[in-house]
């Protein structure tokens, strides 16, 4: 052996002799449970150091894919503050709010929100929200399905700290519930929860992506929330709301939202009367080159208990749904699959406007009129 492989085999021999003293280290650390990993002492500061690197690594180079698309809508806005609330606020706190001692405890603590949205751009906001992080307490998103509701939330954290004044109002709040002057409600937990977004009284919903529950059938209701509980209808916002519901509590509200007149709607926007045409054609004859049924042969009211009235109501809950089931995202249920197939045979376009038309006409209303004796 000549000097230089000698040389060589010596250096080999140290960083071997060295990495093997480093594991031997690192098991004496382990073992030994010398490391504090109680929650009332903080990381060592090389931990904490190499736990910030190793996160934000992460999420800048998982969210960079991340396609975001227009969050200024201000019905996209108000139901991402009533996801907030019900799945946020409690360990971040309602925004100008001071974290509750109890959860400030955990280690590392759940950070002050207010100032998310001028701390990191959108697409971080939504990788988080969606999919959580290890070791620090954030869950991820209970439907991975649902990306719709996880950018709410973003758009309505991209809004903080704008939105902290009106975060009561915008999160429905200060809707209230409603007396039960019949006896059929169910508990005013599960009322105030119901309440905050959809129906209640003489209030509407909480925003045009909240769908309109008041006078569909109790059957339809009722499997709705079914489904909810037994994840077979994906939302990261419902299943667990539906979860703690009994099945007394179900009939009940069931009951009380087929029971319920609905309220009436704000004026709005002019519409495009040759987009109504189109969606009228689709909603009562269907495209049958498309294979697409007509929307009312099965959403009349007449044919089954077990369909929803769609007369009527709001026309971005509709266009959400369509492209959820297109994306394959409500097939967990026979009725599901029925309209994934129907949506996927839908363009975008088409999308629009039958939802334009449903949403013109009167809600809960059986048979749409048609257009020659609405519009005239």
């Amino acid at each position: 052996m000549d000097l230089k492989e000698l040389h060589w085999t010596t250096i080999a021999k140290v960083l071997a002799l060295a990495g093997a003293g480093v594991i031997a280290a690192g098991a004496v650390v382990v073992l030994s449970g010398v490391y504090n990993v109680a929650a009332s002492r903080d990381h060592l500061r090389i931990t904490t150091w190499l736990f910030e690197v190793i996160r934000e690594r992460s999420i800048t180079v998982r969210s960079y894919p991340v396609e975001v698309p227009p969050l200024d809508d201000e019905g996209m806005v108000r139901l991402g503050a009533s996801h907030y609330e019900g799945g946020c606020a409690p360990c971040h706190s309602r925004p100008g709010e001071e974290i509750d001692p109890i959860v400030r405890g955990m280690l590392p603590p759940p950070p002050d929100l207010r100032t998310i949205g001028e701390r990191r751009p959108p697409e971080e906001i939504f990788w988080i929200v969606k999919h959580g992080m290890k070791y620090t307490g954030m869950p991820a998103w209970p439907s991975s399905q649902r990306d719709d509701e996880v950018w709410a939330v973003t758009a309505f954290l991209a809004r903080l700290p704008d939105a902290t004044d009106d975060y009561r109002e915008l999160s429905g709040l200060t809707r209230g519930g409603v007396g039960d002057t019949r006896g059929q409600l169910a508990s005013g937990r599960a009322l105030t929860q119901c309440a905050r977004c959809h129906e209640s009284g003489s209030n509407g919903t909480n925003g045009d992506r909240v769908p309109r529950l008041a006078g569909q059938t109790e059957a339809y209701l009722l499997r709705s929330l079914r489904e909810y509980a037994e994840q077979m209808r994906p939302s990261g916002a419902m299943e667990p709301v539906a979860d703690l519901l009994d099945e007394r509590e179900r009939q009940r509200l069931a009951s009380y939202y087929s029971a319920l007149r609905p309220a009436a709607e704000a004026e709005r926007a002019a519409p495009d009367v040759e987009q109504l045409r189109r969606g009228q054609s689709i909603a009562l004859r269907g495209i049958p080159e498309q294979q697409v049924p007509a929307c009312m042969s099965c959403h009349a009211g007449r044919q089954s208990s077990q369909f929803p009235l769609i007369a009527g109501q709001h026309a971005d809950y509709i266009k959400t749904q369509l492209h959820l089931w297109r994306q394959g995202g409500r097939r967990g249920s026979a009725y599901g699959r029925i309209m994934a197939v129907v949506a996927g045979a839908l363009e975008p376009a088409q999308i629009e406007d039958v939802a334009a038309y449903l949403a013109s006409q009167p809600h809960g209303l059986a048979s749409p009129s048609p257009m020659a004796e609405a519009h005239q």
